[in-house]
């Protein structure tokens, strides 16, 4: 007589690697498009916040739906944050390479381009030198070493991971009832 496998269940762990390798890619996809637009500063600004925060959660919204699919429709709050720390920290550490790469090998011109707008935007709204000063030299830190990069990427990783992790997780759990 055969035994059906029982199907165990999907981990946070898990579904967060495997979303979090698609969000990556999805990520570097969608950066790569912003940064080639050629948006003035501003808009750059505004396009890349508004497209991580998106794709970020459209991806976020999926895991959390796969996991509860393979795991009775059920998802507690804590399982729903694993999932996101995990997908942003992965993504985090994709896209500081990617930007890396990017701003050292594929257009080492990107940061004076921005640098550039972002002194003429300053200049037209009256911002004093010694501000404009201080946030080119913060400009300048973009181009930094591998680690460096790796590091701001985990950082924003974890940071947005909180965020839209919470946010997120409170729309899509579901816990078990009370009493069974």
């Amino acid at each position: 007589m055969e035994t059906q496998a029982q199907a165990q269940p999907v981990t946070p762990v898990a579904v967060g690697v495997r979303y979090g390798l698609l969000l990556a890619v999805t990520w570097v996809l969608v950066d790569f498009l912003i940064r080639i637009a050629n948006f003035s500063f501003m808009a750059f600004g505004i396009a890349a916040s508004l497209g991580v925060i998106v794709v970020s959660v459209v991806w976020v919204a999926r895991a959390h739906k796969a996991f509860k699919e393979a795991n009775g429709g059920l998802m507690r709050f804590g399982q729903g944050m694993v999932i996101a720390l995990v997908m942003l920290l992965i993504s985090g550490v994709v896209s500081g390479v990617f930007g890396y790469i990017y701003l050292h090998f594929i257009d080492p011109d990107f940061v004076e381009r921005m640098k550039t707008g972002m002194v003429e935007f300053m200049e037209r709204n009256n911002v004093p030198d010694e501000q404009i000063e201080k946030s080119t030299a913060r400009m300048d830190d973009m181009k930094a070493s591998l680690g460096r990069s790796l590091l701001a990427g985990l950082g924003n990783g974890a940071v947005l991971g909180l965020i839209v992790g919470a946010v997120v997780t409170g729309f899509t759990k579901r816990n078990p009832p009370e009493f069974e």
